[in-house]
């Protein structure tokens, strides 16, 4: 992927633009509150969040962070444990990061008056940035994308914490967290949407890259059970046979038209 890799692993994305960039989504910073209330107790994760994000940024050398939504769990308003968890949080990335943006998550109602003046904020559509040669369209993932990705080479979002769940003969079930990658139906997309689209951008392919959540210990949805109704307005138009989904370790388990088949 031209300008952009995938550290499978770190659950991240390296932007290699004019200057190098992480991009991450699904921090959900007070989740260990709701976990707290079933009886499981967890230490707030504010600042190891925080502390996986900067030691990133020093490895690649990225002083600019890019977080596609859900920095927050609370969804519909900011509690006092959230003002607490999100302001420690940026004030411990900006002690690397030198210019960071929030693209709005269904999760982050309220968030605004919690982000520091100096952290740009964007709302749910999202942004499109020129990143060398090509353009790569960046938000949560729950809502449609600004026209303008239907001209980019990338989109990139989180949101659907994706996962894959596999069995064997005996019925033991396993469930793990995956990237999706996969191509986009850029014409199908455009008409549907009536984003005006010239011929040039048409022959090019529109992928579409899904965060795993930075967050490690939230849950999340199977793929292969997705039906009709799908989290992210964008699955619809993923063309499955040229969807692949991959561990975090970067293996490659099958394409999302295979592991409907075998599941079915």
């Amino acid at each position: 992927m031209q300008n952009l890799k995938i550290l499978f692993e770190d659950s991240a994305v390296l932007l290699n633009c004019d200057r190098k960039a992480l991009v991450v989504s699904d921090i959900h910073l007070g989740y260990e509150l709701e976990l707290a209330k079933k009886g499981i107790s967890l230490p707030q994760r504010a600042s190891i969040i925080a502390d996986r994000l900067i030691d990133l940024g020093k490895k690649h050398g990225a002083r600019m962070l890019y977080i596609l939504g859900d920095v927050k769990h609370k969804v519909a308003w900011a509690s006092p444990a959230d003002w607490f968890q999100v302001t420690t949080f940026f004030n411990r990335l900006q002690t690397w990061f030198e210019d960071m943006v929030v693209t709005l998550g269904n999760h982050d109602g309220g968030i605004r008056n919690l982000i520091p003046h100096n952290v740009r904020v964007v709302g749910s559509r999202g942004f499109t940035i020129k990143c060398k040669s090509s353009l790569i369209t960046l938000l949560h993932g729950n809502a449609w994308p600004e026209s303008e990705s239907v001209r980019s080479s990338y989109i990139i979002t989180g949101h659907g914490h994706y996962r894959v769940e596999l069995r064997d003969d005996a019925g033991l079930r396993l469930i793990e967290p995956i990237w999706l990658i996969g191509t986009l139906d850029r014409k199908r997309y455009a008409e549907e949407r009536k984003y005006g689209l010239n011929t040039k951008t048409l022959d090019k392919d529109l992928m579409l890259v899904v965060l795993p959540a930075f967050n490690r210990i939230v849950g999340g949805i199977a793929v292969n059970r997705l039906g009709e109704k799908k989290p992210s307005p964008m699955i619809r138009y993923l063309l499955e046979d040229k969807t692949q989904l991959y561990l975090m370790d970067g293996t490659f388990v099958a394409t999302l038209s295979k592991i409907r088949e075998m599941l079915a």
